[in-house]
C-alpha cells in the first residue's frame, strides 16, 4: 500500500471508506466554508483520494496548530499538526487562511459545542456540518436545505 501520492502528499487509507462503499449511498464533503467563503477542503491531506478538511485550532493554553478531518461522512480519521492534542480538550477551530473562528451551531451531548461549516460559501445554518470541538468526541451531524443527514438515514438520502 502506498504512503505517499504522486506529488508527494500523504495518504490516509480509510477502513469505514470501505465499509461505507458497501452501502447505497457514501456522502463526500466536496467543499466547506469558513463564515467569510474561504474553502475549508484542501489537497494537502488526502483521505482515501479525497482533500481533508483542513482547520486551525488553537487549545487553551493558547497555542496552535492544524487538524485535518476525513471529508467522508462516517469517517472518524484525522490527524493533528503541530499541536499534541490531548482526549477530553475543548479547543478552539479557526479558518487555516483567515483565522476567523468557526461558529457555534448548536451545544453537543457531550456538553462542548457543535461548529458550523459551512457547504456554501455564504453562511447557512440550513447548510452545514456541525462538528463537536472536544477532542475524542467524533459526534457530528449534516443539514441539507434544514434536512438532518445521519448516518442511519444515509441510504434513504437522495440530496
Amino acid at each position: 500500500m502506498r504512503i505517499f501520492d504522486d506529488n508527494g502528499l500523504m495518504i490516509f487509507p480509510s477502513q469505514i471508506l470501505r465499509e461505507l462503499r458497501e452501502s447505497t449511498k457514501v456522502v463526500v464533503v466536496q467543499a466547506c466554508y469558513c463564515p467569510r467563503g474561504h474553502n475549508l477542503i484542501n489537497d494537502k491531506a488526502q483521505f482515501s483520494e479525497h482533500g481533508g478538511i483542513l482547520l486551525r485550532v488553537r487549545d487553551a493554553e493558547l497555542r496552535e496548530g492544524l487538524v485535518a478531518l476525513s471529508p467522508i461522512y462516517g469517517d472518524k480519521s484525522r490527524i493533528s499538526l503541530g499541536l499534541r492534542l490531548e482526549k477530553g480538550d475543548v479547543i478552539k477551530l479557526l479558518c487555516p487562511e483567515c483565522g476567523v473562528p468557526l461558529p457555534v451551531y448548536d451545544e453537543c451531548s457531550c456538553g462542548a459545542d457543535l461548529i458550523a461549516l459551512f457547504t456554501r460559501p455564504v453562511p447557512d445554518y440550513g447548510n452545514c456540518i456541525g462538528i463537536c470541538n472536544r477532542v475524542g468526541c467524533y459526534n457530528a451531524e449534516l443539514k441539507n436545505g434544514n434536512e438532518l443527514l445521519t448516518l442511519a438515514n444515509l441510504e434513504e438520502y437522495t440530496g
